[in-house]
């Protein structure tokens, strides 16, 4: 008898490590995920089920420049790129790409709290291309590599750095079958030129008009704030609000009366259709009391980039200006605004006063190779090496 519980015990052991055996293979059997030639390594790993292979929404979205949200009341996951709507279910079959009904061979799921979705579908909705090598168990995802044609891009010299560092980035990935011109010019001659056609797509630093949105669809790329600056041997260091707004509507002419030395204010601007410029005005000098916008002093000296009136405060410790809080170097000073320095994380917090979006626009629906070039600006690759970078605060 006892013999009889030895064997059978041992029988029950054999029994639990045959089953466990399928079990450990999957779990060891690692599914590498490569996009656009690079490794992507999700906080929650690819996962096999019923023959299909499971990724991580977020992270490959994301990675494709899409915005991800999630709808806790409907447990919904949605994306949105610059042409794609896609919306996924938990526990559903059913998803949809820009409104219209696609059938999952395998449903959405929450898997360690992530949702998870089959790889081919989240692809392919978004208009990527998708490859699975079997004896490897490697998913490819092709995107940003395979662009080919021609793209013009002008508008805010604020965006042309990122726009400008996406483009070579992009360039590099396509070779020859790429062709994207970026230049500056302005928000509005960025905004004016994406409704005439002119270009494919325009940069603006500035919010669009009501009259403008009729013609346009706007993509944030980007967070930014103005910073006031000054000389680095100009002793003032904070001004009020109210103190920044009277220097430039030309009510405060002199240095010594917000704490300076008896020396006159000589105010720097930026050129008419400077979104810059446009921002500063609306979120500094406000608007008088009959609600017309109230406008930099007529004597300010303009200057047509964000350069070059940096350069005209670097040259002289009586002058005063403003640009984009990026563009700060050890030639010019950026002024507290009520003890609120301009600073990223002082801008992302909401505390300090001038912040903006930074926008990319095209005429209506974008065309295929913008969109790419759209999403391309909104991809964690991009906000992390190109927008971050160059001191401006991700959209993430």
């Amino acid at each position: 008898m006892l013999k009889l519980k030895r064997v059978l015990s041992l029988c029950l052991i054999l029994c639990m490590i045959c089953v466990a055996l399928p079990l450990t293979a999957a779990a060891a059997s690692e599914v590498t995920l490569i996009i656009d030639g690079t490794k992507v390594s999700a906080d929650s790993p690819p996962v096999i089920e019923n023959g299909r292979t499971l990724v991580p929404i977020r992270a490959i979205a994301e990675a494709l420049g899409g915005i991800v949200g999630w709808n806790q009341r409907t447990q919904t996951a949605t994306i949105e790129t610059a042409i794609y709507k896609v919306e996924f279910v938990i526990n559903s079959t059913t998803y949809k790409v820009n409104g219209a009904n696609k059938t999952l061979d395998v449903p959405a799921k929450i898997i360690n709290s992530r949702t998870m979705v089959p790889a081919r579908a989240l692809a392919e909705s978004i208009g990527a291309t998708i490859d699975y090598d079997g004896p490897t168990n490697t998913v490819t995802v092709k995107y940003f590599t395979s662009m080919s044609g021609s793209l013009k891009v002008n508008g805010s010299t604020t965006v042309q750095p990122i726009a400008s560092a996406a483009r070579e980035e992009l360039i590099a990935k396509n070779s020859s079958s790429l062709s994207i011109s970026v230049d500056g010019g302005g928000s509005g001659t960025g905004i004016k030129d994406a409704i005439s056609g002119a270009v494919n797509i325009g940069m603006s630093s500035r919010d669009l008009t009501a009259e403008e949105k009729k013609d346009l669809n706007e993509f944030v790329i980007a967070h930014d704030g103005i910073a006031i600056i000054v000389h680095p041997n100009n002793g003032v260091k904070n001004l009020s609000k109210d103190q920044a707004k009277d220097i430039f509507l030309g009510n405060i002419k002199n240095w010594k009366d917000v704490g300076g030395k008896d020396a006159p204010i000589l105010v720097q601007t930026r050129e008419t259709g400077s979104g810059t410029l446009a921002t500063l005005e609306e979120l500094l000098l406000g608007k008088d009391a009959d609600g017309k916008q109230l406008n930099v002093l007529d004597t300010a000296t303009p200057s047509n980039s964000t350069t070059l009136i940096k350069q005209a405060v670097a040259r002289s410790e009586n002058a005063i200006g403003f640009i984009s809080v990026g563009f700060i170097d050890d030639t010019v000073r950026g002024l507290s605004i009520g003890n609120i320095a301009p600073t990223i994380s002082n801008i992302t917090s909401g505390s300090y006063p001038i912040s903006r979006d930074l926008l990319v626009v095209t005429k209506g629906t974008p065309g295929a190779l913008a969109a790419m070039f759209i999403d391309f600006l909104r991809s964690d690759f991009c906000q992390i090496n190109i927008v971050e970078k160059e001191n401006y605060i991700s959209i993430r």
